[in-house]
């Protein structure tokens, strides 16, 4: 490990707290420079840069700290659940209101929310006004839970040895033994039956990897109601809402008490109970155990007084090591599920090739391997889309399983221009950009996208069964007004269209990447965002039988001072060679 200036750190507890409190405070400072640095430039370029969104007029929403927004013709990057900050022209010299959450949309208007909302009404009287993003520092949260694990008896004696010793890892015979026949009586594989018995026996730690489709959720699943039905109370925590309904969803079916605490009801189904604060959830049983889903963050608020005896995390390779300290203050056991190949943290002060002594999955997988299981079976992919991911980052131990392992996609009827991309023999089809100009926006594929997914529904595929993966958010709009255009604005709705860390954890029959640059000046200059392997990873995974790529045909492999980068460009090679090559005409 390196402390932020590239200095060797050693694995003494003090050398690695003051690493976590150098990193807090990088990222705190980096994030308020972005700030700074978008809110500072000229209204125009922002606009056309989708940086901000321009509004007609404000009126007060349904709530006192609500409000509704009137969009102009401006196209912003803008969604549901970011940060804005309305100014009348200049972010950082004419401010109305900041801190104010995107909470919905319809159209023609936005609603926002925000606790000092009632008070824009002060400063704002009528006519046009802007939206630039905004944030929260939350670096106090982190030093309160890095104080408390540098100075407590259980961040002392059992997190810190956790990670920078190498203490005993225990288990508890029976209890592994117990957890594999429940997960085989509910249907699991050996590797899930394993998986299940290990996060049971485990005294104090358990890792389990799940690449794409290999039911790590539903693993999780079967944890967390063997745990609750043995009295213990469980945290289950991620780095987005999202993540945590979604794994509250999964627990709640299976019959367990489950709460989710602040955030959304948004995505919950409907027998997750939801509340503000844990002390108003009606159902809380008094003497056994029970689920509650929260961020980390709401341990140093709303769960400040709690503590729990098992703390599941999940899509763990995206949480920090600050970030989860704060969540495994509140527990004596943890048990992380996420997949190292998948994308890895939002990290601002470091470069995407920082050593991943930052990830907390990262971390603990590659210290030691007897708290670690990997799922190999995928239930998603078939075995020609599984091939490729498998050999290249999962040393060939991922395997297609069940029924869709050999079925490929059959349409009726497809339009002879689309019959070779359609080919149920060719489960990857490779189609070489038409604007080899274009950089992180280009209208030539955008409409091929458009094109391809009105071909497939024509032939037969729902547009639900549709998923479209680009890196850029100015592509993803493109293709978004192309589908709306095509379908309307419904109908559109269907086709999931986002960039890649929006689309981790779905799946569709059909996926599409758009990677929309062509330019090769501009591809050397940003391929440690574009050839990312964890990014790539993520984005050709979603596909269960076909998966159609659209992007840059190199024609010889740049030079880049970084090895690792290097050898991503041979990677991504390798990739468009794996696949069945198509050319169209724009």
């Amino acid at each position: 490990m390196q402390t932020m200036d590239g200095t060797p750190c050693g694995s003494a507890p003090s050398e690695l707290m003051q690493f976590l409190y150098d990193f807090v405070e990088a990222e705190k400072q980096a994030n308020l420079a972005q700030l700074l640095q978008v809110w500072a430039q000229p209204l125009a370029g922002k606009l056309a840069k989708g940086w901000t969104q321009g509004f007609t007029r404000l009126e007060r929403g349904p709530c006192g700290d609500e409000i509704w927004a009137y969009t102009d013709q401006s196209e912003s990057r803008f969604r549901i659940n970011d940060l804005l900050l309305l100014h009348s022209g200049q972010a950082d010299q004419e401010r109305l209101c900041g801190q104010l959450k995107f909470v919905a949309e319809e159209d023609g208007r936005w609603l926002l929310k925000g606790k000092f909302a009632s008070l824009l009404w002060e400063l704002y009287h009528s006519g046009p006004c802007y939206a630039d993003p905004d944030g929260i520092d939350l670096s106090d949260y982190y030093l309160r839970a890095l104080d408390e694990i540098n100075t407590s008896p259980r961040g002392r004696q059992r997190i810190l040895p956790l990670l920078v010793t190498e203490p005993a890892i225990n288990f508890i015979t029976q209890d592994i033994k117990d957890g594999e026949a429940f997960a085989k009586a509910h249907g699991c594989n050996d590797r899930q039956a394993e998986a299940v018995g290990m996060a049971l026996g485990a005294e104090h730690i358990a890792c389990i990897q799940g690449p794409p489709g290999t039911g790590k959720t539903r693993a999780l699943a079967l944890i967390a109601e063997r745990l609750v039905a043995r009295g213990e109370r469980v945290l289950m925590t991620s780095h987005t809402h999202m993540a945590i309904n979604n794994a509250l969803n999964k627990i709640a079916a299976r019959g367990v008490p489950t709460v989710k605490v602040a955030g959304s009801r948004e995505g919950l189904a409907a027998n997750v109970s939801y509340v503000e604060d844990l002390a108003n959830w009606e159902d809380l049983p008094v003497d056994g155990g029970y689920v509650v889903g929260a961020t980390p963050f709401a341990t140093c608020s709303r769960l400040e007084a709690y503590s729990f005896d098992t703390v599941i995390f999940d899509e763990a390779s995206q949480i920090t090591l600050p970030l989860a300290l704060m969540a495994m203050r509140k527990g004596n056991c943890y048990i992380f599920i996420g997949d190292q190949k998948q994308l890895p943290p939002v990290m601002l002060s470091r470069s995407v090739l920082a050593d991943d002594s930052l990830s907390i999955f990262s971390r603990l997988t590659s210290q030691r391997a007897e708290h670690t299981v990997m799922l190999d079976q995928t239930y998603r992919m078939n075995q020609w889309l599984t091939d490729w991911p498998s050999r290249m980052y999962y040393k060939q131990r991922l395997m297609a399983a069940g029924s869709n392992q050999q079925r490929q996609l059959q349409l009726r009827d497809v339009p002879e221009r689309f019959a070779e991309i359609f080919d149920p023999q060719a489960s990857v089809v490779f189609i070489p950009t038409g604007d080899r100009t274009a950089k992180t926006r280009n209208p030539v594929d955008a409409q091929w996208v458009c094109d391809i997914c009105q071909a497939a529904h024509a032939s037969g595929l729902p547009l639900a069964q549709i998923g479209i993966v680009t890196p850029y958010r100015a592509q993803g709009r493109a293709i978004q007004q192309l589908l709306i255009k095509q379908f309307g604005r419904e109908s559109a709705k269907q086709v999931v269209a986002d960039t890649v860390e929006r689309m981790q954890g779905q799946e569709r029959e059909l996926i599409i990447l758009s990677m929309a640059s062509g330019d090769e000046v501009f591809i050397g200059a940003v391929a440690e965002f574009l050839f990312q392997p964890e990014r790539l990873n993520v984005s050709i995974t979603r596909a269960m039988t076909k998966l159609i790529i659209i992007g840059p045909h190199l024609r010889a492999e740049p030079v880049h001072a970084r090895e690792e980068v290097q050898a991503w460009f041979a990677q991504y090679q390798s990739l468009v060679d794996h696949a069945r090559l198509v050319r169209l005409t724009p």
